[in-house]
């Protein structure tokens, strides 16, 4: 029974995330098993992806009410749906794997979760079956954003590529810790760079300040946490949308995303960007400082004696333009059939405008 139960949990778990598939191994299943109980996998199997209040959820489903409004309390306090108080009504969505309820851990995390999560990161996937209307979602749900660069482009900056005009929009945001380098730190494997760097956005940080997982902040510290974050070599990433949830600034060494995008060969294939950098032979003096800064290993010393870029490593996140002091490096617009223009939502972390206007 249990086991039907947690399968039928992972089934549920995928069908409202971005990327969520089975694993040969089934680590993903330890996953579940680690942050579900029972009572909560047979909770969580009564959600949609949509906010629904507990009276709505009870009558649906033919349970009772006051049963049914304490299970739901109790998964949202545990970060595994997403909740939203209106007045007196509590109203409860499901969650994805990421960005979601693995996130949601960051209070939480232990060794033992920790272990999960690193082995699901290199665990070897099934093919991901495509459900219809799954082709608009990226395999990979994340774009790199450029930091404050040098910038050689003929075309203005989107405003959902740029990650100050994103912080001046919002109304609702909140700080949180990276559960990546929560998880790195406990696996003894993290590093020194800033860790509360996670900038929640809308719906996502009201619910991250009402449940502990995050502080309310405003937008001018919102800006002092995108100078750390550049000045420490952090990557902005933000959901493949126009209407972000959320500004994560990724350690390229303890990120799982940026980890498993530098072991393949061409990153900049799979990972949304609309940029590269390009190098100005006439000023670089192969002095080598960007290399470091470099995420995903992009830049090397050339025989001509000054540094190269090799476009299909390259993330476009602008990080080594801040190294070079002899103003070599800019970032430049891909050409028009490169470039990629993100959907108004996705699964990954669905806008605040489209979860909260869809509630039921």
């Amino acid at each position: 029974m249990a086991e039907s139960l947690y399968e039928k949990l992972r089934e549920k778990v995928g069908r409202h995330s971005a990327y969520f598939p089975k694993s040969k191994s089934g680590i993903e299943l330890r996953f579940l098993r680690k942050l579900f109980d029972e009572e909560d996998a047979e909770t969580y199997l009564l959600l949609s992806e949509d906010l629904e209040s507990d009276e709505a959820i009870a009558a649906r489903t033919g349970r009772d009410p006051a049963t049914i409004a304490a299970a739901l309390s109790k998964i949202a306090a545990k970060g595994l749906c997403y909740p939203k108080r209106v007045g007196g009504t509590r109203y409860y969505a499901a969650a994805p794997f990421a960005h979601g309820i693995l996130e949601n851990q960051v209070n939480t995390i232990d060794g033992e979760l920790a272990r999960i999560y690193e082995d699901y990161i290199w665990a070897e996937k099934l093919p991901l079956e495509r459900r219809p209307g799954d082709e608009k979602e990226p395999l990979v749900p994340l774009r790199s954003i450029p930091i404050q660069a040098p910038l050689s482009i003929t075309r203005p900056v989107a405003p959902y590529e740029d990650a100050r005009d994103i912080i001046m929009s919002q109304d609702r945001i909140a700080l949180a810790q990276c559960f990546c380098a929560l998880q790195q730190h406990i696996l003894g494997t993290g590093c020194a760079r800033p860790r509360e760097v996670c900038l929640i956005l809308g719906f996502y940080a009201d619910y991250y300040v009402e449940y502990g997982f995050g502080r309310r902040i405003g937008k001018s510290e919102a800006l002092e946490v995108l100078d750390i974050a550049e000045e420490a070599g952090l990557v902005h990433q933000i959901p493949d949308s126009k209407d972000p949830g959320a500004i994560c600034n990724c350690c390229p060494d303890c990120c799982g995303g940026l980890r498993v995008l530098r072991k393949l060969p061409s990153p900049a294939l799979l990972m949304r960007t609309n940029y590269f950098i390009a190098i100005d032979a006439s000023l670089c003096d192969g002095c080598g400082a960007c290399a470091p800064r470099c995420p995903m290993d992009a830049l090397s010393l050339c025989v001509e004696g000054t540094m190269d870029v090799n476009v299909n490593r390259c993330i476009g996140c602008g990080l080594c333009t801040r190294s070079c002091s002899r103003g070599a490096l800019t970032l430049v617009s891909k050409p028009e059939e490169e470039r990629s223009e993100p959907p108004h939502t996705l699964k990954f972390m669905r806008s605040s405008r489209d979860i909260e206007g869809a509630m039921g």
